[in-house]
């Protein structure tokens, strides 16, 4: 059986608490072929250095502002 490449995007503002909470339970997929992506729009909270410090193999997009919620995802997928 094949494994394709699975993409999870987890978009981040300010949530520091529940985007870490999300990366804690998505450590647990075991999928071998799997790329967890967060895109964050401009957080000023501690968020985003805690993911880099906690969470070294997630790709990080930082999109320096606010795009919202479409915004920040499209960016996510066009890195997928």
């Amino acid at each position: 059986m094949k494994n394709f490449k699975i993409s999870l995007i987890i978009l981040n503002w300010n949530g520091c608490n529940d985007t870490l909470e999300c990366l804690n339970s998505v450590q647990k997929i075991h999928y071998p072929n799997l790329d967890i992506i967060v895109a964050d729009n401009g957080s000023t909270d501690s968020s985003l250095e805690l993911i880099k410090k906690d969470y070294p193999t997630v790709s990080i997009i930082e999109n320096g502002e606010n795009l919202g919620f479409a915004g920040g995802n499209n960016r996510a997928i066009e890195h997928a």
